[in-house]
């Protein structure tokens, strides 16, 4: 806290310092080809020191002496002098600098130039990802790059799930994230207006620096530093709404009766149900029960629980720089409802970053981040499902008050704005500590010793009240308490020794470097019950009158590395890189806990050959090649071990042999496996750069082969082994092979309507290689399987062949157990006349065979419209949602497809006939449950307006306000008829699979406002 409050009173001293200065102020705007603004583009005043830098915006303001040059310079564009001029707006239009490709990124504890590069890196255009208005940046760069997909759900706060270049791992497929140079598992709590460059480290030479933690890729972010020489501050604010992207056309009360008639008159049974009577017709009654408290209702519990949700932001970023010093200050509130109500996001969040130049070598700093984040936003999957399969006769209260609920054989699910409700204060709460202090000791010339101390610490609660309440049949007498906390606290130390060399045509870049990373965890959870006040001021264990349970317990792990890169180029045109990283790791037994992850990559900068210099087409080509290993940690702590437990159920022997008293002993609770290693990923990567047309036209493309070796896998034990978890062990192999692709055009600086489009391709075949100890064992979860191959989490069941529609197509298919005319039919695959389980086969693949996006952007004069389109094409939706939608076997709401089902009347539908009976097991998996899941949307649609220099300059201090609406999802082309397109991704077997228990996803619309001083 120290550094903050010295930063606090050093940033109020260049405050006061630059207002006593004697100056002419001078302001505009940088723009780019394309009419968009640049930001960080240096603004110097000729001769002196003088300067600043354009915030996001491209907008700059500075204090020059009178008949002063202004030199505008950023790197990858052209230097350009201008005279200053002082009572009227200096705009300039910067142009790319195609000679020189200067143009910085990070690779992992360095920077490199773009030119130099010879991994496959993806840079993300931040300025453009945050003109979608998200709580989560990772829900904007969705579709923006090739090789990175990003799957989300609607929750508030967009829960996402990430994976770069195919998934390769049967536990944990997630990237690591790297912030300011400190690991960490996730970006929860980071806001996306604090973030300065967003990289994706794709290949294995470009993350294998990080070895261990690497194969699933990197991703790094750097957050915003204070540039300019006077004090900028930015303000941003959106509001919006959203409001449910799709509806399921479910049964009314009536509806329900008839179809439920019907489907007993088929199944030739006596048409009568305790709610609708008996007789040839259904009758909705006036009152569910005898006592006539519960009138009946006729219920769209969809429009009755979501609800247009809104969302607001609000950010303020303050900055300043000098030669001494840097500050940037970050605040952001960010709430956004569920569309279900009672149910939202909230955070807040504080940054700090500052450094100082205490002497000519030594730099010290900090990077902080202090965030505050809570949810009510996860409701339980019975609640979700209650929303689509609620009975609709039901109704939203009773006479009394109380929120409607099930009677007599109504089923058992209860109301699911009752449960939301009751659960509105159930908030999980997070604070998050984030970020390092380090310092930067120049040695040498060239040589430079950086050390960094970081820390990641999470404080977790949850208090999930459960209120006495009273719906339908249900009347719960009594009320718990069940309170949860967690607390984890990373550290991370990093120390290397970075050494930069030129020599005429030869240029040398070394790494060396040490990193000890430490991580401990406690959990602790308790449950009480017996609560004689109900609001939430006493909602506390000691006010339960018992204590039902209490649980604690804790892990840690730790990693020791040494890792080491060394980057050698000769005449800029031919350049080598290798990288090698030794791990230890805990989570492995003493004999493989080491392991070494070497990577080797090349580059041959074409352009630069005589024969292609002053050819007058192309201003880049440059061609890439690499190998290199990473590897996985990710399967938990102390799976080398075995763990034993007392507990009294299970474990109690009488050891006198029958008569004797018992006693305690244990039981194995996890069998270990002491010869566990990593899974490593093994790749081979080919790239082409390419610019055209003064590097207007650019292309980047790259083939890759990346094999996933030594698979962590948690095999099913049979019961006959014995007591204990299964251990992990290493099993098999995965294969993902692709193309990526981004294209790009600009159109010329000196044109006055500036456009520009972005277009990127991904294709990517998933496949098991081998499995299991003999290499061809399967994994089985429900409809989907890991076998060999196939790709992960293959759809796997029977060929639904359409409808038996005659006698005589009856009579004539194999011997299928309740086989009858509007009843579904199976291919007999093997051909013996009997549908049986060898007539299985795999169905579908939940990974599209290509995903694209597409980038429009267009200026004119103040306006700026941006267009994202992305797309996904050929992947396969496992659509549980139809065993409730498409038939009557359960005792709950359906879709109003059996409106038209398979009847005399109806013999072309393609829903079966009504039955109350599955015979004909209707509901195994299968292909009617398969649905096409390929999709083209309109992702962002965003229209701005910039107010003239003219005006703003008139008033003091002022550099830019534009003002915008931006809509989101507005516009989606798919044949995907059910619940949702788009399905969260979290793991391997239920990649694909769509169940009613999803949050559904949204369209919105949002106004803002871009303010810089």
């Amino acid at each position: 806290m120290k550094n903050v409050y010295f930063s606090l009173l050093l940033w109020l001293g260049l405050i006061l310092s630059a207002a006593a200065q004697g100056t002419v102020p001078v302001s505009g705007r940088v723009t780019a080809a394309d009419g968009s603004g640049l930001p960080g583009v240096t603004v110097l005043e000729k001769g002196t020191n003088n300067g600043t830098t354009s915030d996001v915006s491209g907008a700059y303001s500075l204090g020059v002496q009178p008949n002063a040059t202004l030199v505008f310079s950023s790197i990858g564009m052209k230097t350009q002098e201008v005279p200053a001029t002082s009572g009227s707006p200096l705009n300039l239009t910067l142009a790319a600098d195609t000679r020189a490709l200067d143009e910085v990124v990070v690779v992992g504890y360095q920077t490199k130039r773009k030119a130099d590069l010879t991994g496959s890196i993806a840079v993300l255009d931040v300025s453009q990802a945050l003109k979608e208005t998200n709580a989560n940046l990772l829900t904007s760069i969705q579709g923006r790059l090739p090789g990175v997909t990003v799957s989300t759900d609607g929750a508030p706060g967009s829960n996402t799930s990430i994976n770069i270049r195919g998934l390769g791992s049967i536990n944990n497929n997630s990237p690591l994230y790297v912030v300011d140079g400190v690991p960490a598992p996730n970006i929860d709590g980071l806001n996306p207006f604090d973030i300065e460059t967003f990289q994706v480290l794709k290949d294995a030479a470009a993350a294998s620096i990080y070895g261990a933690r690497s194969s699933n890729g990197v991703i790094l972010i750097t957050t915003k530093k204070g540039k300019s020489q006077r004090v900028q501050v930015t303000l941003d604010a959106y509001y919006g709404t959203k409001t449910r992207r799709n509806h399921l056309d479910m049964l009314n009360a009536q509806q329900y009766g008839d179809v439920l008639f019907q489907g007993l008159k088929n199944d030739g049974l006596p048409q009568r149900d305790d709610v609708y009577g008996a007789g040839p017709n259904a009758v909705v009654p006036q009152f569910l029960d005898d006592a006539k408290t519960i009138p009946a209702g006729d219920v769209d519990y969809q429009k009755e629980v979501y609800r247009p949700a809104q969302n607001q932001n609000y950010n303020v970023g303050i900055s300043k720089a000098s030669e001494q010093s840097t500050f940037f200050l970050g605040l952001n509130y960010n709430r956004e409802e569920g569309l279900a109500k009672y149910t939202d996001f909230q955070r807040i969040t504080a940054r700090v970053n500052t450094s100082f130049n205490l002497a000519d070598r030594l730099t010290v700093g900090e990077n902080l981040l202090v965030s505050n984040f809570g949810r009510v936003d996860n409701p339980e999957g019975r609640t979700l499902e209650s929303i689509l399969y609620q009975n609709p006769i039901i109704p939203l209260y009773d006479n009394a008050g109380n929120f409607g609920g099930p009677v007599k054989n109504l089923g058992d699910r209860l109301s699911p704005l009752g449960q939301l409700y009751r659960a509105r204060d159930n908030r999980k709460n997070t604070w998050r500590t984030f970020g390092n202090v380090f310092a930067n000791l120049k040695l040498v010339k060239g040589l430079t010793w950086n050390n960094s101390v970081g820390v990641d610490a999470n404080f977790f609660r949850f208090k999930n009240f459960e209120p006495r309440f009273t719906e339908g049949r249900f009347i719960t007498t009594d009320n718990f308490l069940t309170e949860s906390q967690f607390q984890a606290l990373n550290t991370i130390y990093t120390s290397t020794l970075n050494y930069n060399w030129t020599s005429g045509k030869h240029s040398v870049q070394a790494l060396l470097g040490y990193e000890r990373i430490h991580n401990r965890f406690e959990a602790f959870d308790a449950r009480a019950k017996g609560f004689f006040l109900e609001t939430p001021d006493f909602r506390y264990l000691d006010a339960g009158s018992t204590v039902q349970s209490a649980h604690g317990g804790g892990a840690e792990n730790a990693l020791i590395s040494q890792f080491a890169r060394l980057d050698y180029g000769f005449r800029e045109t031919y350049l080598l890189s290798a990288t090698v990283r030794r791990d230890a790791s805990s989570r492995f037994g003493p004999a493989n806990r080491h392991a070494v992850f070497p990577a080797f990559s090349a580059a041959w900068r074409a352009i630069n050959e005589s024969f292609l210099k002053d050819n007058g087409y192309l201003t880049d080509l440059k061609f890439r090649a690499s190998w290199g290993r990473n590897g996985n940690q990710e399967i938990g702590d102390y799976t080398a071990a075995t763990f034993y437990a007392s507990r009294p159920d299970f474990s109690n022997y009488d050891l006198a042999g029958g008569n004797g008293a018992a006693r305690l002993g244990f039981i194995t609770t996890q069998i270990g496996n002491q010869n566990i290693k990593w899974e490593t990923a093994e790749q081979l990567n080919f790239g082409i750069d390419l610019g055209a047309l003064d590097n207007r036209l650019t292309l980047t493309a790259d083939y890759f082969v990346k094999n996933t070796k030594d698979l962590l896998v948690n095999p099913v034990l049979l019961a006959t082994y014995g007591e204990g978890a299964a251990p992990f062990i290493n099993a098999g192999s995965v294969r993902n092979r692709g193309l990526e692709m981004i294209l790009s055009y600009r159109s010329k600086a000196e044109n006055a309507f500036q456009y520009g489009a972005d277009f990127n391709f991904t294709h990517i075949r998933n496949e098991v290689i081998a499995l299991g100890e003999d290499g061809k064992s399967e994994i089985i979860g429900g409809v989907s399987r890991i076998a060999p191959g196939q790709p992960l989490g293959a759809f796997y069941g029977y060929v639904a062949d359409g409808l038996f529609r005659s006698t005589e197509e009856v009579t004539a298919h194999a011997d299928q157990p309740g086989k009858a005319i509007g009843r579904i039919r199976y291919k007999d695959l093997n051909g013996d006349g009997v549908i049986d389980v060898k007539d299985r086969q795999y169905i579908g693949s939940p990974f599209p065979d290509y995903t694209l996006g597409l980038n429009l952007t267009a200026g004119y004069k103040g306006f700026d419209l941006a267009a994202f389109w992305d797309a996904s094409v050929g992947n396969d939706i496992y659509d549980f949602n139809k065993s409730n939608t498409d038939f009557l076997y359960f005792n709950s709401n359906h879709g109003t497809g059996l409106l038209t089902a398979f009847s005399a009347q109806n013999p072309d539908s393609n829903i079966p006939a009504l039955t109350t009976i599955n015979t004909n097991d209707e509901l195994r998996a299968s292909s009617y449950f398969i649905s096409k899941g390929s999709y083209l949307r309109l992702k962002s649609l965003v229209l701005g307006y910039s107010l003239p220099q003219s005006l703003t300059g008139k008033l003091s201090g002022l550099s830019r306000v534009r003002f915008y609406v931006q809509g989101q999802n507005l516009l989606n082309f798919t044949s995907f008829k059910g619940l949702d397109y788009e399905v969260l991704n979290g793991g391997t077997l239920e990649t694909g699979v769509l169940r009613q228990t999803a949050y559904p996803h949204s369209k919105s619309l949002t106004v803002g406002a871009n303010v810089t001083f």
